[in-house]
């Protein structure tokens, strides 16, 4: 009579205790380990631990690596199953045996894919010999894969996810598939034969030259890549005719590949906050193990911060012989949500752009914080996004956050204060800009002070409020770096240490205190809101409420802007088209010696817009800033409505 049994071995492959009448208790314990052991040899490709019941080892090892290679190196994870043992009658010349299930799961998350796995079963048998007292594995390649021979052409195939759009404050994409060409050298068209390197150097640079790069570099990339390969130079758009196709077969191997990439309406609609998408680079596979060479990523801006999310994930096919043993499609990408509007960007750009020095202008939605425009211009170029990562000293405009700091110290908005022409701090003498209005020199209400921008008072205040005071009064009109916007981003640095002189010219807006366009937008914003307001430009998943400024010091930090446009600074700009204009200017002192110059700024809330614009330099900020604050508002409120 035969006797048989089997059982399920727990995860780790060790089975329960099983004894054979015809051969030792030992043996049974043996099976387990040698089950275990095999797992351990499909995993690593190392057959050491296996005893085999006659040759095939070097076939085993080939059959992994051949399965291995092609995947990318991906390990299987392999486990032990059920066993069954079986012992043949007694006195019969059959020795016994055990199959064993072997479970593998091959974890896809390398390749970019998360809580997937491609899995499978395979069985081996293992025969217990008398004579070795050991059990020996009679198995050959099937064991790596059901119906595997070792030596079938292995092959993996990755499918790139439909990336997710950017989309405007409306919910309509901005940043999606559009036409391009991919323009470069192909190196198969250079003529017959295999081309020198002196013809693939010529081409190569009279391209560069044609499309306006680095000659030297592009050559050199050229040469480097195969005999066979299209070695890309530009993208552009499909309908640009910045370069035409009778310039492109001038040059000899120049070719033009059709094809889509994520971009926004035009080149120049904010760049480098949205940022762009192209192929890894060696640092991205380095730091990113799921990409693979020829995978599309985000580089800068929201495309970069965001990439994760607006990649997806991209689909896998393993094929055997060119038949597929495994798929698993495509997970399209997420679309972004962002707070920019369209027409307010392109009217902010339109405005920056027509400057001939580095200019910024950032615009916010107070009620919910919404960036509704950023951008900047810088005439030199570069690749900075001056309006969310430079900051400047941010002149009288900075009073706003310093008038907040007196009001806390019992002033209000009709207090009588007093403004002189000059006031001096530990032997440092302090004054008003040249060409302040002599009327509101003397006692006057801090509104019409605020209104004149007088230097003097705010100096002078440096022994009633703290370098903390006014440093807290920032942090609660939302100068707050610690609160993101969906792309890096500075607000600003306020000192908390700050004292004697240099505390004084903190007060209004020169020594060490800094803010960026974005900084000072979102001061006005929370005025206008009436509460700290943290602005974003990727839609945050929970409503941003902010704490710290109340409603009350809103409205007087609004009574203190109320006159800028009547009788301040603001007084030559035109009436601008709906709700009243609450503003405050600034100048500030930047350079040393003969090469002195002023930042120029102007920040405003009228309804539900605040606005920041900056110029690196110009005269003043009522004359230099305020008719661009007109424009801004005027287009503003042709685009939003009253």
């Amino acid at each position: 009579m035969r006797f048989s049994s089997s059982r399920s071995a727990p995860v780790l492959g060790v089975a329960a205790l099983l004894v054979l009448s015809g051969c030792s208790e030992d043996a049974a314990d043996l099976i387990d380990q040698d089950a275990a052991a095999l797992a351990d040899a499909l995993t690593s490709g190392d057959f050491g631990g296996v005893e085999m019941r006659s040759g095939g080892v070097a076939e085993l090892v080939d059959g992994v690596e051949n399965l291995r290679g092609p995947l990318d190196d991906l390990s299987p994870e392999i486990t032990v199953g059920e066993i069954e043992l079986d012992e043949p009658e007694e006195e019969s010349p059959q020795p016994p045996t055990a199959d064993v299930q072997l479970h593998h799961s091959w974890d896809l998350e390398p390749l970019g894919v998360e809580d997937e796995a491609w899995e499978y079963e395979t069985a081996a048998t293992f025969i217990y010999s008398e004579d070795a007292e050991s059990w020996q594995l009679d198995a050959g390649t099937e064991v790596i894969y059901p119906s595997y021979g070792g030596y079938e052409t292995v092959g993996l195939n990755t499918v790139a996810a439909e990336r997710g759009r950017i989309m405007d404050d409306a919910g309509t994409a901005m940043v999606y598939e559009r036409d391009v060409l991919r323009i470069g050298i192909d190196k198969t068209q250079l003529g017959e034969g295999t081309p020198d390197e002196d013809t693939q150097r010529a081409a190569a640079e009279e391209l560069a030259e044609l499309v306006g790069i680095d000659a030297e570099e592009y050559a050199e990339s050229v040469l480097a890549h195969g005999d066979e390969a299209f070695v890309e130079a530009i993208v552009h758009r499909r309908d640009s005719d910045a370069v035409t196709a009778a310039e492109l077969e001038a040059i000899p191997g120049a070719v033009a590949h059709e094809d889509q990439m994520p971009l926004a309406e035009s080149s120049d609609f904010a760049p480098l906050l949205l940022g762009r998408v192209g192929p890894v680079t060696a640092d991205h596979l380095e730091e990113d193990p799921t990409l693979l060479a020829g995978d599309m990523v985000g580089m800068g801006g929201l495309q970069s911060v965001h990439d994760e999310r607006l990649r997806g994930a991209p689909g896998i096919s393993i094929e055997m012989d060119g038949q597929e043993v495994f798929s698993l499609d495509a997970e399209a990408g997420e679309d972004l949500e962002t707070s920019l509007d369209p027409r307010m960007q392109d009217l902010a750009q339109e405005l920056v752009d027509d400057q001939d020095v580095t200019a910024s202008l950032v615009a916010v939605r107070p009620s919910d914080g919404g960036i509704l425009a950023s951008a900047s211009h810088n005439p030199d170029g570069g690749q900075v996004e001056h309006a969310t990562q430079s900051t400047y000293a941010p002149g009288s405009t900075f009073k706003v956050v310093s008038a907040l700091a007196m009001l806390r110290d019992g002033l209000t908005p009709d207090s009588q204060v007093s403004c002189p022409n000059s006031t001096v701090v530990h032997g440092q003498e302090f004054g008003n800009v040249p060409g302040y209005p002599s009327e509101y020199v003397g006692t006057l209400p801090f509104r019409d002070a605020v209104a004149a921008s007088c230097n003097t008072l705010f100096a002078a205040a440096y022994d009633d409020v703290t370098s903390e005071e006014v440093a807290q009064a920032a942090l609660d009109l939302g100068l707050d770096n610690d609160m993101g916007i969906g792309v890096p981003a500075i607000k600003g640095s306020v000192p908390d240490d700050s004292e004697g002189n240099l505390h004084a010219a903190n007060l209004f807006g020169q020594g060490e205190v800094e803010a960026s366009v974005l900084g000072m937008a979102t001061v006005a914003a929370s005025i206008g809101a009436g509460q700290t307001v943290h602005p974003h430009l990727a839609v945050p998943d929970e409503p941003r409420e902010g704490e710290g400024l109340s409603e009350e010091e809103g409205e007087d930090l609004l009574t203190l802007m109320t006159d800028t446009v009547s009788f301040g600074t603001l007084e030559s700009m035109e009436e601008v088209p709906g709700e009243h204009v609450y503003a405050k200017t600034g100048t500030a002192e930047a350079g040393d010696g003969d090469d002195t110059y002023a930042h120029t700024w102007v920040i405003a809330v009228q309804g539900d817009l605040a606005v920041a614009i900056f110029l690196e330099e110009g005269e003043f900020g009522g004359s230099t800033n305020g008719p661009l604050l007109h424009e801004f508002l005027s287009g503003a409120h042709d685009i939003l409505g009253s």
